[in-house]
Formats: structure tokens, C-alpha cells, sequence
């Protein structure tokens, strides 16, 4: 069995960066392989230019974009791992997802208009953090939007049967023993996961 991680944040020295450090070992203690695409240490180009759009169309995809789709075909579970900035994430995120998840690879329309996801047997970890608390996330429908867009909008759209999502909140005010806490609480649900698809498979 395989993930494929995708980390989006800048600072290696960041929490984000600690909740990824945990999905590792995690992975490992459940005997996954990993890869970890870090986007903003590849400098990740998240644009989608009239040129990639063009290429798609005709069948031809871009060496940048061909890589990556290789490493989502060959995992069995992928983890995004990002902040949320101003309600949603990071844009070299969005970017990946705009360019990696096209059309013809993630998801097709068949000949009656419906769409159909082409990630059929996969599924996904979502582990975001925020500098609000759980009552303001549910209160601003924060929560709601990210299961909409990216839960539903996104990774089941493609074809994701299995999608766990976790928020880690309040992270710059919590104490250390609650961020530690959190990241208990995220090697758990990697735990869980993993045991769920390995399951799915006997």
C-alpha cells in the first residue's frame, strides 16, 4: 500500500510541518510507503495557463503535470496537509489541484452530460489547521465550505470513496500539551484510516 502526501506551507519549522512529521510516522508504523510531493520546496508553478489548457484538450499533457499525475496513479490513499488562509488554502494548493486533477485524469463527462470521477478505489486524509476555534469555524461555515469545495467538490467529484477530514484549531493559542494532543489525535486517524482501507481490500 502507498499514500501520496501533499504538504502545502512555507515554514519547515511550522506546525503543519509537525502534523506532517506525524503522518510519517504513522505511515511507517502501518507499514505504508510514502511519497511527499512539498510544493513550495519543488517551487510548484500552480498556474494553469492557456498552454496546459490547450495540451489537455489535445491529449498532451505537460511533463510538470504528466509527474505528478504518475504519483497520484500509483498511491492507494493521498493526505493534503495545509493551513487555512482566509477560509480556504493556500493558492500553490489550489493550484496543484487545477492543474493535477484535470479533465481526462480525475474525472471525465460521459456521453449523456454526467460527470464521472476516474479516482475510483482511492482515498484521502484531509488535515487542515487554523488560528480560529471550532465555534468560530462552525459559526463563519468554514467547516462546511471546505467539506463542500474540497471534500465533495474535489476528491469525491474525482472519484474518492473515502474522504476522513480533521481540523486542528486555534493553533497559535492552544498550550503545547493541547498541540501535542492534536497530533495524537491526527496519528490516530491515520491509524484508523489506513486499517479501514487495508480491511476493504482482504
Amino acid at each position: 500500500m502507498k499514500a501520496l502526501i501533499v504538504f502545502a506551507h512555507p515554514n519547515p519549522n511550522s506546525y503543519n510541518a509537525a502534523v506532517l512529521e506525524t503522518v510519517k510516522k504513522a505511515l511507517e508504523q502501518q507499514k505504508v510507503s510514502y511519497e511527499i510531493k512539498d510544493l513550495y520546496r519543488m517551487n510548484w508553478n500552480p498556474l494553469l495557463s492557456t498552454e496546459d489548457l490547450q495540451k489537455v484538450y489535445q491529449g498532451q499533457v505537460p511533463a510538470d503535470i504528466a509527474g505528478e499525475q504518475e504519483a497520484v496513479r500509483q498511491a492507494d490513499t493521498l493526505v493534503f496537509i495545509y493551513p487555512i488562509w482566509w477560509f480556504e488554502q493556500p493558492a500553490i494548493l489550489k493550484g496543484w489541484i487545477d492543474r493535477v486533477l484535470s479533465h481526462g485524469f480525475a474525472y471525465r463527462q460521459t456521453e449523456q452530460g454526467m460527470v464521472e470521477g476516474l479516482l475510483k478505489g482511492k482515498s484521502a486524509m484531509v488535515i487542515t489547521t487554523s488560528g480560529a476555534d471550532e465555534e468560530n469555524m462552525r459559526k463563519n461555515g468554514i467547516l462546511d465550505a471546505i467539506n463542500t469545495c474540497m471534500v465533495n467538490g474535489t476528491l469525491k467529484f474525482c472519484g474518492f470513496e473515502k474522504v476522513d477530514y480533521k481540523n486542528l484549531y486555534a493553533v497559535p493559542a492552544v498550550s503545547d500539551d493541547k498541540r501535542k494532543q492534536m497530533l495524537q489525535e491526527v496519528s490516530k486517524m491515520v491509524a484508523d484510516h489506513i486499517a479501514m482501507k487495508m480491511a476493504d481490500k482482504v
